[in-house]
């Protein structure tokens, strides 16, 4: 199969006119031929015989149901419930993030100073949690 190389001048806006013509007058004809069938269609109610009464009485329809609504209680427990469930995630979330980074502390240590660190948060570590975790609220 052989290409031919693309041109190296743009092409015309206008080449494709003639096309978009073809297109819309192809879709002229369309809708006059479809016009013209559907105008000169037999009309149903002509060709159908008039309905025949029933012969006994249709039931009543079922009652309507009533929607059911949650109690204001279910509604709390699912509220309390889904920030509880927020809280816990995000407490345990943020302790597996400072024993990551405790232990990427303590491997960069040599074993001589490891023993003389202390494990409180040091303000480097607070802003690399800072950095790495933007709250909205500050300014």
């Amino acid at each position: 199969m052989s290409h031919r190389p693309a041109s190296s001048q743009p092409r015309l806006a206008g080449r494709h006119i003639p096309r978009i013509h073809r297109t819309l007058a192809t879709l002229g004809a369309l809708a006059a031929f479809l016009t013209a069938a559907i105008g000169l269609a037999p009309t149903a109610s002509a060709v159908l015989p008039p309905p025949e009464p029933p012969a006994a009485p249709l039931p009543p329809p079922p009652p309507a149901a009533v929607p059911a609504h949650f109690p204001p209680w279910a509604i709390a427990a699912i509220l309390a419930a889904t920030i509880v469930l927020s809280v816990a995630t995000t407490l345990i979330t943020l302790a597996l993030e400072h024993t990551r980074w405790a232990r990427r502390e303590a491997a960069a240590i040599p074993e001589s100073q490891a023993s003389m660190r202390s494990p409180v948060t040091t303000p480097a570590h607070q802003a690399e949690i800072l950095r790495r975790h933007p709250t909205h609220d500050r300014a």
